[in-house]
């Protein structure tokens, strides 16, 4: 007869086998949400604006950047200046550190992961403002292809997009709508995107029915200069100005 202990682990032993089968897992944490854009916002040019400006600043710098370039701006317009998220040397970067030493493929899923946190800012945005009825979106270097992700992924919430110094990442989706105007401002001897290969971009781009043109600016690296400047500000001014300003 067998005895009451041996019979007792006998029945113990199917509990035991699922156990070992199915070991206890550690708790899951809940994936953490990123945190709202910061940004800042006024107003610029008499009346009120129907236009909206959203300027993206470079690597390592701030919102505060874009300031006196929007001084003397005539035409009314709501201007929207967000904040990268990573802090970098005096300001502020929009990637995590090593966005440089991932593969293009990598780089590109970076630039268009920001650039649909950034559309839903701008949708919050036009929500807020329901009177906004134009919205332009420019940036430089990293800020550039930021305009450009946007202009190519969220065309329904930007109408024209002016990148400079930007490596025009990703490729346009077969009959998806477009931006209605994309100007890329280039620098002829910018050592990290280069005068050729914007140019080269640029042609297939068209070639692929985007609506995009390039100005290269001679002796120009990967900066602004005064030509520049002027050239950006009145294409916007012109760009920004809706039927009844015209």
């Amino acid at each position: 007869m067998m005895k009451p202990l041996h019979l007792a682990v006998l029945r113990m032993l199917p509990a035991l086998c699922l156990a070992c089968a199915h070991p206890p897992q550690a708790p899951r944490e809940a994936p953490v949400a990123a945190p709202a854009l910061t940004y800042e916002t006024y107003t610029v040019g008499a009346g009120e604006p129907e236009s909206m400006l959203v300027a993206l600043h470079y690597s390592g710098s701030t919102p505060g950047f874009w300031r006196p370039l929007l001084e003397d701006w005539r035409t009314p317009t709501r201007v929207v200046l967000p904040r990268g998220p990573h802090p970098r040397r005096e300001g502020f970067t929009w990637f995590a550190a090593g966005h440089e030493q991932k593969t293009t493929a990598e780089k590109t899923a970076d630039v268009e992961q920001m650039a649909a946190r950034l559309a839903e800012l701008i949708r919050e945005l036009r929500a807020a403002h329901p009177r906004i009825r134009r919205v332009a979106v420019t940036g430089f270097s990293y800020g550039g292809d930021l305009a450009w992700a946007l202009a190519l992924r969220h065309p329904g919430q930007v109408d024209v997009a002016v990148p400079m110094g930007s490596r025009l990442l990703g490729d346009p989706t077969p009959d998806a709508p477009a931006t209605r105007r994309v100007w890329v401002l280039q620098g002829e001897v910018d050592p990290i995107t280069t005068a050729p290969q914007t140019a080269a971009r640029v042609d297939a781009l068209k070639a692929a029915g985007v609506p995009i043109d390039v100005k290269v600016y001679p002796d120009l690296g990967h900066d602004f200069s005064p030509q520049l400047i002027e050239d950006w500000r009145t294409f916007l001014q012109q760009q920004l100005r809706t039927e009844a300003q015209q």
